[in-house]
């Protein structure tokens, strides 16, 4: 399950990193992922192209919740984010509901 969640947040990361990019003009559904992943220019993304985005946002992602830079996350860390996303979830559905 564990592998489940952290797959699924790559995944989301990717499509947000490629919708934030503008639309390509060649016009080519995949021009704007390689356009956005394509770090050397070779006109294809490599595995390390693809993920290397995902890994800097699970590092801040992770350096985030480790609040006391022992470079591990704990358990009160761990409750505490999880606290915090279901806080902000909540006010996302409060949100939408208006």
């Amino acid at each position: 399950m564990q592998r489940f969640i952290i797959f699924t947040v790559i995944t989301m990361i990717s499509l947000a990193t490629i919708a934030e990019s503008p639309p390509s003009s060649e016009g080519s559904p995949g021009s704007a992922f390689i356009k956005t992943l394509d770090a050397d220019g070779n006109g294809s993304v490599s595995k390390d192209e693809f993920t290397q985005p995902q890994m800097q946002q699970i590092i801040k992602q992770f350096d985030y919740m480790d609040k006391n830079h022992d470079s591990q996350i704990d358990m009160p860390e761990a409750d505490a984010f999880a606290q915090e996303m279901h806080k902000h979830m909540q006010q996302m559905q409060g949100q939408m509901n208006q």
